[in-house]
C-alpha cells in the first residue's frame, strides 16, 4: 500500500486514536460474498429482493461469531447457544437508525447483557448448505422456526415482478427511513467475492476506502488535518475532506484505517463524486 505523509501528518502521528480494532490470534478472516450496485438493466425476474440492513454484518461458523474482516464477537453465551453447527450470515441488527447502538454493543470485547438484549441476528444466507438460495433460504426460515429465540429472526426475501414493483419497495423502505434494498438471485450456488449474485439499491452510494495519508489544513484548519488521502482498494487514490468533524480534523483517525464513505457516483477517470466521509469501520482487522 502506498502511504504519503506531509508535515501535518507527522505531527499528529504521535497523538493518533486507535479507532481500527485491536488485532489479536483470534483474527480470521471469512471469505464471503459481496454485492455490487444495481444497475437499471439487471433482469430483475432472476433475484428476490430484501430490505437492507443498517446493523454490522456477521458470519457464524458453527463455533464463533465473527465480523466480515474476520473480527472476534463476544456475544453472550445465550446469544450464540441455540446456533448450529452450520455456518450463517446474517446482520446483527436493533432497528432502523440504530446502528451506533449495535456498534458499540457487539464490538466490546466484554459483552454488556442488557445491550446485547436489544440486538437480533437477522439470518439471510447458510453458505455451506448445498444447493441455490431458494433452498438455503427455506433452511434459515425452518431453523429459526426450530429455534423459536427471539433474537433470532431471519430478513425475507420477496420475488420481484417487475421494476416497477422493484422501485416501489425500494420507495417503501426509504420513506421508512430504511438502508435500502438487496437484491439476490434465487438460483446458483453460494459464491464467495463480489458479483451479480448479490445487488444493492441505494439512494446514495457507500463505499469504503483507506486512508494513506493527510493533506494539511488551511485558514481557519490551519494545524490540523484538511483532507484525509484514501485509497480504493483497486488502488486509486484520492482526497476526502467533506464530512470531517472538528474533532476528527484534530485528531483523525490513524493511517491504515479503513473507512465508509458516500458519494454520487463516478467521474470518467472512476474517483467518486462528491465523496464524505461517513464512519471509520471499527470492525475492520488492519493488516
Amino acid at each position: 500500500m502506498n502511504i504519503k505523509l506531509n508535515c501535518v501528518a507527522i505531527a499528529l502521528l504521535s497523538s493518533l486514536p486507535c479507532n481500527a480494532a485491536v488485532e489479536s490470534k483470534d483474527n480470521k478472516h471469512v471469505s464471503v460474498m459481496l454485492a455490487e450496485l444495481y444497475e437499471s438493466d439487471v433482469d430483475v425476474n432472476k433475484y428476490w429482493k430484501s430490505e437492507k440492513l443498517d446493523g454490522i454484518r456477521a458470519i457464524w461458523d458453527g463455533n464463533t461469531l465473527r465480523t466480515r474482516s474476520g473480527r472476534k464477537l463476544y456475544a453472550p453465551f445465550w446469544f450464540i447457544d441455540a446456533l448450529p453447527d452450520e455456518m450463517l450470515e446474517g446482520e446483527l441488527w436493533a432497528g432502523r437508525g440504530n446502528f451506533n447502538l449495535v456498534q458499540n454493543t457487539v464490538l466490546d470485547t466484554i459483552p454488556t447483557e442488557a445491550a446485547w438484549q436489544k440486538v437480533r441476528f437477522m439470518l439471510f444466507d447458510a453458505p455451506r448448505v448445498t444447493g441455490d438460495y431458494i433452498a438455503r433460504y427455506k433452511y434459515i426460515v425452518n431453523l429459526v422456526d426450530s429455534i423459536q429465540a427471539d433474537h433470532v429472526d431471519f430478513v425475507e426475501h420477496t420475488p420481484i415482478s417487475s421494476e416497477q414493483d422493484l422501485t416501489r419497495y425500494f420507495d417503501q423502505i426509504n420513506d421508512a427511513n430504511g438502508e435500502g434494498v438487496m437484491l439476490r438471485q434465487f438460483k446458483g450456488e453460494y459464491k464467495s467475492g463480489r458479483g451479480d449474485q448479490l445487488l444493492k439499491m441505494k439512494r446514495h452510494n457507500d463505499d469504503e476506502a483507506i486512508i494513506v495519508g493527510y493533506r494539511t489544513g488551511k485558514g481557519k484548519l490551519e494545524g490540523m488535518v484538511g483532507a484525509l488521502l484514501v485509497q480504493l482498494d483497486s488502488g486509486l487514490q484520492f482526497y476526502i475532506g467533506s464530512g470531517l468533524s472538528d474533532q476528527l480534523r484534530a485528531s483523525p483517525p490513524k493511517l491504515g484505517s479503513r473507512i465508509t464513505f458516500r458519494h454520487n457516483g463516478y467521474t470518467h477517470k472512476g474517483i467518486p463524486k462528491f465523496a464524505r466521509f461517513l464512519r471509520v469501520r471499527v470492525d475492520y482487522v488492519t493488516d
